[in-house]
């Protein structure tokens, strides 16, 4: 099958320490023979960087490094150079910013603003030549490629995780009826889409979210000296559940056992953080790392006996996709705990490839890493078929490949 001649690809804020499975798409699609312009709506905000994301930040154009001034002047060359499809596109921004459903009232301006964006990005994607632009996360880098998609007269295709549509869900029955197509980590987003959001389901599918295996080789259980190693990474917010890791560390602790936790990431609520530790008494068994770059973050996972991640459903609604950490610490042989929340039960598969518990349940979290603990048998065994369904449903290359194809056929349905 011919592959596209070339795409552009948009995400959020591509070199962020909380999306490296975003550039390590946009490697797998160049390892397909897929040529690919990248942009971003804005920089990464982290002072930390990973090694692996600074070529992806050297070589991305980010929009909103321009201001409104270039915004506005771009419109208007839009205006004279394409008027037809200008006028058409303007239309499908004041319908979207009449009818489209939005999360809140503050949010419909918004649209106004994507439009001239997108106004910009046509003229990049004219002088990159692009036939497809290609979103990961389905708000903010949707809002603004799919108008620059109608001025161009090219398709766009999105791929959903998380926030983007539980939180952020703007006009997605306008984004997915207008989409060559939509792609959803999870069969737990799809339903989400279809049931909830009412979008077209003939539009949707699933792609998981990938690892290069050859760069996660993996590691049978290493033998646990004391004091056993518990870690959990992410962004240091409610949905998370930290706060329920700590509890349930704060119960091993008062039966005895000999642990040492770390907690890798930064965010809103480590003050709070810091100080449900202290008032635990975890202050010399529980460390928090802050953000970390992925090289060193792989040897927080290379420490580790055990991953826990507490996922929850926070009270704005919000919860994970399919967490990347999750997949990772699963791909190298680190046995996983977790929860059911969204995407998660179909990533691991309880007492075969990991251990889900009730979510925001401190006694059955701290029951399951007793488990692996006093089970190295049963730590190996679920390390052996966690690595198995990554293999078997999370690989990059093979997710990447169905990607490519969708949008072959794309544009040979154009």
């Amino acid at each position: 099958m011919p592959k596209p001649a070339r795409i552009a690809y948009m995400a959020p804020q591509i070199g962020a320490l909380s999306t490296t499975f975003v550039y390590r798409d946009i490697e797998g699609l160049r390892a397909q023979g897929v040529e690919v312009v990248v942009f971003s709506v804005q920089r990464p905000d982290n002072t930390i960087l990973s090694g692996e994301a600074r070529p992806f930040i050297e070589e991305t154009q980010y929009l909103y490094d321009h201001g409104t001034p270039a915004f506005l002047a771009a419109a208007l060359r839009q205006a004279f150079r394409r008027p037809l499809r200008f006028t058409r596109t303007l239309g499908a921004c004041l319908h979207d910013l009449v009818f489209a459903e939005t999360p809140r009232p503050v949010d419909r301006p918004k649209f106004v603003w994507h439009f001239l964006a997108g106004c910009l990005l046509a003229e990049r994607l004219d002088a990159a030549g692009a036939t497809h632009i290609h979103c990961n996360f389905a708000h903010t880098p949707v809002g603004i490629a799919m108008y620059a998609a109608l001025l161009r007269g090219i398709p766009f295709s999105f791929l959903c995780h998380a926030h983007d549509i539980f939180v952020h869900a703007t006009a997605m029955r306008e984004k997915t009826a207008r989409a060559a197509f939509g792609m959803c980590s999870s069969r737990f987003n799809l339903r989400f889409l279809t049931d909830i959001k009412g979008c077209d389901e003939a539009k949707l599918d699933v792609m998981r979210t990938g690892l290069d295996l050859r760069r996660f080789a993996f590691r049978d259980p290493k033998p646990s000296f004391r004091p056993y190693r518990f870690l959990s990474v992410g962004r240091l917010v409610e949905k998370k559940g930290f706060p329920v890791f700590l509890d349930a560390l704060a119960l091993l602790a008062q039966r005895g056992r000999d642990f040492q936790a770390d907690v890798v990431g930064g965010g809103p609520i480590e003050p709070a953080l810091r100080a449900q530790i202290e008032r635990l008494g975890l202050a010399d068994r529980v460390r928090l790392a802050g953000p970390q770059p992925q090289e060193r973050v792989r040897l927080y996972y290379d420490d580790a006996d055990a991953f826990v991640l507490a996922c929850l459903e926070a009270g704005d609604r919000d919860m994970d996709g399919t967490p990347i950490v999750l997949i990772e610490a699963m791909a190298l042989g680190v046995p996983v705990v977790s929860t059911p929340v969204s995407g998660n039960p179909e990533l691991i598969t309880d007492g075969t490839s990991g251990l889900l518990v009730t979510p925001g349940d401190a006694g059955a979290l701290a029951e399951a890493m007793e488990q692996l603990m006093d089970n190295p048998e049963l730590a190996r065994h679920l390390a052996g078929g966690a690595r198995h369904a990554i293999e078997s449903g999370f690989d990059l290359d093979s997710n990447i490949a169905r990607l490519v194809a969708a949008i072959t056929k794309a544009a040979q349905a154009k």
